[in-house]
């Protein structure tokens, strides 16, 4: 059987081998990306090229022809998640199964950040932020203002982002005499935001939210047919701790009843005051998901590509106390 990943985050590696693991002889692996070096291709059987500057359209009408070329039976896509579901018809007609949800008019909603938010403030409101959603500089400069007088704090990131690339705190102190020593991280002066942002077209919205400076809780999450996989993963720097505190579970079984959503997906919280705040819902296994697979046992990517092939596979929660895990090491590939 041949699954394919398409252009993925470089920690699709150990995913790769996380479904290998649950069944080795049964799968082979297709890659493909716009960087042939991408190392999680090293993990793959056949790896391939994609098209690079492309419209969203034909770019699946290019997923759906390779799919058909190839004989692909199962596709994991990241790249064009929702767009590729939007077709799902298409890719079952040519024989291939989606692991990704078919609810396509849901994940647009949960691509974006704003509509998230709208929708959860409706749904569940104590767990949206106080947030502003900016579209000019003189937007920004009055949302800061409005936010730094009733919340303190206050960052920025764009509205739709990954792997928080865009996520700025401002301070004021950046710019005194004491951040002389101070290594390079996240904070910005107000005066250098402004700056950056005025030179911004805006052609992707800005966040203006107060800053939660609590703990940061990554869940990955699977719907199976005994109960839901929720897995609470508290992140600090490079180190991991899958914690099954009662509160996060029951605030994702929640969520995920109101989401319904068959295929792994991820929930981030921040903690203020020790009360959580939803930062995004990511609709794809998540680039730290073989984290909370290492210190639990439970194979999330396993279990979900057999379950989309009509076979339950059994799991369970650990008894035994959950390990602190470091971050790990993704080979770095070296072109010949």
């Amino acid at each position: 059987m041949r699954i394919w990943f398409n252009h993925w985050f470089s920690t699709a590696y150990h995913l790769i081998n996380l479904i290998k693991l649950g069944d080795p002889e049964k799968f082979s692996f297709v890659g493909s990306g716009t960087n042939p070096l991408a190392v999680y291709l090293e993990a793959c059987d056949e790896k391939y090229s994609e098209p690079n500057d492309i419209s969203e359209k034909d770019y699946v009408d290019f997923c759906l022809e390779f799919c058909r070329e190839k004989k692909i039976d199962i596709f994991i896509p990241r790249r064009g998640l929702t767009a590729i579901c939007e077709r799902a018809e298409d890719f079952a007609n040519a024989g291939t199964r989606l692991f990704a949800d078919k609810n396509a008019k849901l994940l647009r909603v949960l691509e974006s950040k704003t509509k998230t938010y709208d929708f959860f403030l409706d749904k569940i409101p104590r767990i949206v932020p106080k947030v502003r959603t900016v579209r000019s500089v003189n937007e920004f400069k009055a949302a800061y203002e409005e936010l730094k007088s009733s919340c303190g704090r206050v960052c920025y990131k764009l509205e739709k982002d990954e792997g928080a690339r865009s996520f700025r705190v401002i301070d004021e102190n950046t710019s005194q005499l004491c951040a002389l020593l101070n290594a390079p991280n996240t904070k910005v002066s107000p005066e250098t935001a402004l700056e950056i942002l005025s030179r911004y077209d805006f052609s992707i919205p800005v966040l203006v939210m107060p800053y939660l400076s609590g703990q940061e809780i990554s869940a990955d999450c699977l719907k199976t047919s005994s109960e839901n996989i929720i897995l609470p993963r508290y992140k600090n720097g490079r180190y991991s701790k899958v914690v099954f505190d009662r509160g996060i579970m029951e605030l994702c079984q929640e969520i995920l009843d109101i989401i319904d959503i068959e295929m792994p997906l991820n929930i981030q919280f921040k903690l203020e005051n020790e009360k959580p705040f939803l930062l995004e819902i990511n609709t794809r296994m998540s680039g730290g998901l073989q984290l909370s697979c290492k210190a639990t046992g439970i194979n999330i990517p396993s279990i979900a590509v057999n379950r989309l092939l009509g076979k339950e596979i059994p799991w369970s929660f650990p008894k035994d106390d959950i390990p602190t895990v470091v971050n790990l090491e993704t080979p770095v590939c070296i072109g010949e």
